[in-house]
């Protein structure tokens, strides 16, 4: 686990790592890699004992800035940034434990989570909104999925498979996969699922700026139906 390699490297190397090049490293060899709701939790957890007040601050700073990568959120020197927009963020250890939970949440998106964060009242509340909305949705059954996927053409089910391989993959990363000539390529199979799937369904895919992502809940039915 990255929180048990991040322990070995601080014992070994103590205020060392706030040097700039061992940050450039420490970045590499950890926060960089960090991918999944475990690792951000169990480091956290590690960073609350470390005893020396500069190298615990500098980690956590590193955690906190991994996790907003994820939803392509820039993250610096406590200012959280979404386009144009900035909000300033004092977090917390014990904060943070609760935004680590937000990682399950598959209708969080970057847009979604820097509303939710800002002290914008009226942002907040389209925020709300619109995950009420969501939450309306209804879940999709197996033999639903089945019929869904396999009436899908050729091309779509390659890209629903490679969606679901990577569980989240840049656009451009399609292209070169799949052989096709453009972003737009890419947006019309993003729009094949949309509109082959009902309405009153939970969505399998969603666009996150230059990226695509399978809904967590049904990537591994997902990848089963396809390959059969």
């Amino acid at each position: 686990m990255f929180s048990d390699e991040l322990k070995m490297l601080v014992e070994f190397m103590g205020t060392n790592l706030l040097k700039k090049d061992n940050q450039e490293k420490l970045e590499e060899l950890i926060f960089s890699r960090i991918e999944n709701k475990d690792d951000f939790y169990y480091i956290n957890q590690y960073l609350k004992s470390i005893e020396n007040y500069s190298l615990r601050k500098f980690l956590f700073s590193k955690l906190i800035k991994s996790y907003f990568d994820r939803f392509n959120l820039v993250y610096e020197s406590n200012v959280l940034q979404y386009g144009e927009d900035k909000i300033k963020l004092d977090i917390d250890s014990d904060t943070f434990d609760s935004l680590i939970e937000l990682l399950d949440e598959v209708e969080i998106d970057a847009q979604t989570l820097f509303y939710f964060l800002s002290d914008n009242l009226i942002k907040r509340i389209s925020v709300l909104k619109s995950l009420l909305k969501d939450r309306s949705k209804k879940q999709w059954r197996d033999e639903e999925l089945v019929s869904f996927i396999n009436n899908l053409t050729p091309l779509t089910k390659d890209f629903l498979r490679l969606i679901t391989e990577k569980g989240k993959i840049k656009t451009e990363a399609i292209i070169n996969d799949l052989q096709l000539k453009s972003k737009k390529s890419v947006s019309a199979l993003v729009s094949a699922v949309a509109r082959n799937a009902p309405n009153d369904k939970e969505k399998l895919i969603f666009k996150e700026e230059d990226y695509i992502k399978v809904n967590e809940k049904y990537r591994d039915k997902i990848y089963r139906i396809i390959n059969n």
